[in-house]
């Protein structure tokens, strides 16, 4: 990963306050999620609105819970991954916006998905 990054998914991969991602050439990118009761409805409402802003398909798994893949822009889908305060999201996207899509969505994990 650290030797086909740019210079800024560099920054943002040793920064303290950057997302924790991992990109990689198959538009991959692992998010930890950090809102202290994890995504609950509201969080995940912001999630998948996040993510219907884009046309490509985009999957998303819980790495620490089933690790199964699911439609990241169905809510109900997204609220059965259980996701707990630190466990790790990793979303796969397909698509004319692959890169646009996995960029905002690290974004909007980042930001709490408008929970502080």
């Amino acid at each position: 990963t650290i030797f086909n990054s740019t210079s800024d998914e560099l920054v943002a991969l040793f920064a303290d306050s950057a997302p924790q991602t991992v990109t990689d050439l198959d538009n991959v990118a692992t998010f930890k999620i950090n809102n202290t009761h994890g995504l609950h409805a509201r969080p995940s409402a912001m999630l998948v609105a996040a993510v219907k802003k884009y046309k490509s398909t985009i999957k998303v798994s819980n790495i620490d819970g089933e690790n199964k893949f699911v439609d990241a822009k169905s809510l109900m889908k997204v609220i059965g991954l259980g996701v707990k305060h630190g466990d790790s999201l990793q979303f796969s996207a397909d698509g004319p916006d692959a890169k646009e899509a996995l960029v905002g969505i690290g974004e909007a994990i980042a930001s709490g998905l408008r929970e502080g």
